[in-house]
This record gives C-alpha cells, sequence and structure tokens, in this order.
C-alpha cells in the first residue's frame, strides 16, 4: 500500500492486494511510485483512500496512457475502480494482456507505457450535471511496449451496476487555482508493472526461495545429510554410578523349601526296610571276638508320633 499526503492507494487481483517494490517518494511532486508484478490474463482493480481530510476530491485512472474516469470522495472513506464504462450497465474489466504492438506512439503516452497512475484531485462540487459519455474502446489507441510485453488494457464487456445519469460540475479547492483552466493533482501514485520473470532479473523481487528438503528426483548420493551443532557442556565432575541393587531376597516364611513327600506310605518297619550302618572301632572291647560291629535303625513298631511329641524314634542294638 502506497501511502502519502492523507491518502493511500493499492491495486487488487482476486482480491488481494499485489505486493509492491522499491516504492519512492517524489515529494517535488507529491508523487509515489513503486513496482508490481503482473501476468498475463490477470484482471485487477485500483483502490484508494481518504483517512479525513474534509475535501472532496475526484480522481482519474491513467492506464498506458489511456485515461479513465476514477470516483469521487466527499472528505474520506474508500473506493475503487475495476473497469471502464462501455454502456449503461456494462463495463470492461482492467487486464494485464501481451502486447500486439503495431500502434503508433504519441510522446504522451510513450512515457507512460508500463504504467497504472491514479491522479487524486481536491474539488469543491459546484451542481449536478449529465454522466460523462461512454469511451469506445474501438478509439483508444493505449501505448503498448514491445511485441509480446505485458500491456494494460481491457477485457470483454461484462454486466455492471447501473450508471448513475448524473455527476458533478467541479471547480478547484483551492483559491489559488480558481482562474486556472486545469486542476492541479494534489497527489498521484504511479504503478509500474512488469512480469515477476523481469523483476527478479533485474534484482527488484526476490527469486522464489529453495525449499530445504530436496526434491525426491535428486540421487541419494547428492544429498546431504543435515549438520547438526553440538554444543559441549561445562567440565564437571561425574556424578558417581550408583551399584546395582540387590535383588530382594525372601524369608523362609516367604519362601518355604520345597516339600518332598516319601514314595513309601507309613507301615510298619520289616527287614527290608531296616538300614545297616557299619563302623570299624578303633578300640576293641576287651574279649570282643571283632572289631566291626553292626547297628540297626528301625522305625517305632508302636506308633509314627512318640509321646513326648517326637516325629520319629530311633533304636539302636549291636
Amino acid at each position: 500500500m502506497l501511502t502519502h499526503r492523507g491518502f493511500s492507494a493499492w491495486i487488487e487481483v482476486d482480491g488481494q492486494a499485489i505486493p509492491e517494490y522499491l516504492v519512492a517518494v517524489n515529494s517535488k511532486l507529491n508523487q509515489v511510485s513503486c513496482w508490481i508484478p503482473s501476468e498475463e490474463s490477470q484482471v485487477f482493480s485500483v483502490h484508494w483512500s481518504d483517512a479525513g481530510g474534509k475535501v472532496d476530491t475526484c480522481s482519474f485512472i491513467t492506464l498506458d496512457g489511456v485515461v479513465v474516469p476514477g470516483r469521487f470522495l466527499l472528505g474520506s472513506g474508500t473506493t475503487s475502480r475495476s473497469g471502464v464504462r462501455t454502456s449503461k450497465d456494462t463495463e470492461a474489466p482492467f487486464v494485464f494482456k501481451k502486447s500486439q504492438g503495431g500502434t503508433t506512439l504519441s510522446t504522451a503516452s510513450k512515457s507512460e507505457a508500463g504504467m497504472v497512475t491514479l491522479k487524486i484531485k481536491r474539488v469543491d462540487r459546484v451542481s449536478p450535471r449529465p454522466a460523462n459519455a461512454y469511451q469506445d474502446l474501438t478509439k483508444i489507441a493505449p501505448a503498448q511496449p514491445n511485441v509480446g510485453d505485458l500491456c494494460a488494457g481491457f477485457g470483454a464487456e461484462c454486466k455492471s451496476h447501473e450508471q448513475s445519469p448524473f455527476t458533478w460540475a467541479i471547480k478547484p479547492h483551492d483559491a489559488s487555482q480558481i482562474k486556472s483552466k486545469k486542476i492541479a493533482t494534489y497527489v498521484s501514485f504511479v504503478f509500474r508493472y512488469r512480469s515477476k520473470e523481469f523483476l527478479q532479473s533485474q534484482g527488484i523481487m526476490e527469486p522464489h526461495q529453495v525449499p530445504d528438503t530436496p526434491s525426491p528426483s535428486i540421487p541419494n548420493r547428492l544429498r546431504r545429510d543435515p549438520v547438526r551443532r553440538i554444543a559441549s557442556a561445562p567440565a564437571s565432575a561425574a556424578p558417581p554410578t550408583p551399584s546395582p541393587t540387590p535383588p530382594l531376597r525372601l524369608s523362609s516364611k516367604d519362601n518355604p523349601k520345597p516339600y518332598i513327600a516319601s514314595p513309601y506310605p507309613l507301615r510298619r518297619p520289616t527287614v527290608d526296610t531296616r538300614r545297616t550302618a557299619s563302623w570299624r572301632s578303633t578300640t576293641a572291647a576287651p574279649g570282643s571276638a571283632s572289631s566291626h560291629a553292626l547297628v540297626y535303625f528301625e522305625y517305632s513298631p508302636d506308633s509314627a508320633v512318640t509321646k513326648d511329641g517326637s516325629d520319629l524314634e530311633y533304636h539302636a542294638s549291636e
């Protein structure tokens, strides 16, 4: 958006403002200029606003030297223009298109080729008058650049709101211009349009940024892994390594020894179930015929449990 002397102006495509580049202000001429990207077949509209000057203004739009009536602003507000009136209820929209060449350029129009200009004048309304006559586009000879370059022109006629039958007769707002036949321009905005490729080649518009992620078509051997930055931590004593926790040992109550059942049921002892043990005596009893003795162990035949509470009772005999 260009802003100067309480007014702002911009150009929109599909409801979005076009970005401006290399904005320059000429205080002597009260003019602001910039560069904008454009594309073939782009329909555009010119917008402007009054921040609250409280003075009536009228405006004129120039496309490659062709003058198109603008609109009135009554001291404040916002307005726009998107085409030129061709009948009571039709307009030809503003559009960027390829130049066909073959047009003889005058000195004035040649200097305005490749530009969309908005001129705002401060006026006083005098009285109503009949509306402006329709423009015959077949008789318009706009300034055109070289063949194949973009130019600002008009598209096919389309339906529009019905034109008001009246407009305003005006006079200059400044007293010093009362005797002048031409009302001076209070502020003007110049949009120099070119293709994106031209603006990028001239360094006016930055080229598209290359994405960080490589294209899948690039071979893996040409890809580079992302570089990681490793920051060293400040030197400090390493914390002691904790010893491993010993396994939890269960108490005898929680982990009783497994019970091994006797393979033999309780029964009276027999000769076969007796266990015989022998040992060698270090000193033989006087009068004994042998230094060996036999000892027999057997279960009590009376009961598996004795009177004193012991589970088993053993008898030794020699």
